[in-house]
C-alpha cells in the first residue's frame, strides 16, 4: 500500500508517468553522468534525445548541477546549443531506496561515433569529418 502511494504522489513536477514522449533504446556511449536515450514524442511521433541524470540522494552534487543546468538551458537561446523542448524530475522507490531522476528532452542528437559508424567512413573521410566536427583553432590568431 505504502509503495503505491508513494507512486502516486512522490517526485516533483509532472513525474516520468505524465511526460510526454516516450523513452527509447540508450546509446552505448554516456557523457559523464547522463545517459542518452533515443526518443519520441507521444503528439506526433517526432524523435527528440532524451538525457537522464540519475542520483540515490535528492541533494546529491551531480543532482544539484543537474538542476542548474537545466535551469540555464531554458534560459538560452544560440544556435550552437541544443533545442530545450522540456524537463522533469521523477522519484522512483524501488525496495530499499529512493531514487531521483532528472530528464531532459531536446531536439534530436546522436553522439559523433555513432554518426561515423552509420556514415561509414574510413581513413581520411573518417579524420577529415572529425576535423570538421571539431575545428582546431590558431592560437595565435
Amino acid at each position: 500500500m505504502f509503495k503505491f502511494l508513494k507512486g502516486v504522489v512522490g517526485g516533483s513536477g509532472t513525474g516520468l508517468k505524465d511526460l510526454p514522449y516516450n523513452i527509447g533504446e540508450p546509446y552505448s556511449i554516456a557523457w559523464g553522468s547522463w545517459v542518452h536515450y533515443r526518443g519520441t514524442s507521444k503528439d506526433d511521433g517526432a524523435p527528440v534525445s532524451i538525457f537522464a541524470l540519475t542520483g540515490c540522494n535528492a541533494n546529491d552534487g551531480h543532482l544539484a548541477a543537474g538542476r542548474n543546468g537545466v535551469k540555464r538551458l531554458r534560459t538560452v537561446r544560440h544556435p550552437n546549443i541544443l533545442s530545450f523542448l522540456y524537463s522533469t524530475e521523477a522519484e522512483t522507490f524501488d525496495g530499499s531506496t529512493t531514487k531521483v531522476t532528472i530528464y531532459i528532452v531536446t531536439e534530436p542528437v546522436m553522439p559523433l561515433s555513432e554518426k561515423l559508424k552509420e556514415l561509414g567512413l574510413k581513413g581520411n573521410q573518417r579524420y577529415e569529418c572529425t576535423l570538421a566536427s571539431f575545428p582546431l583553432y590558431d592560437s595565435d590568431a
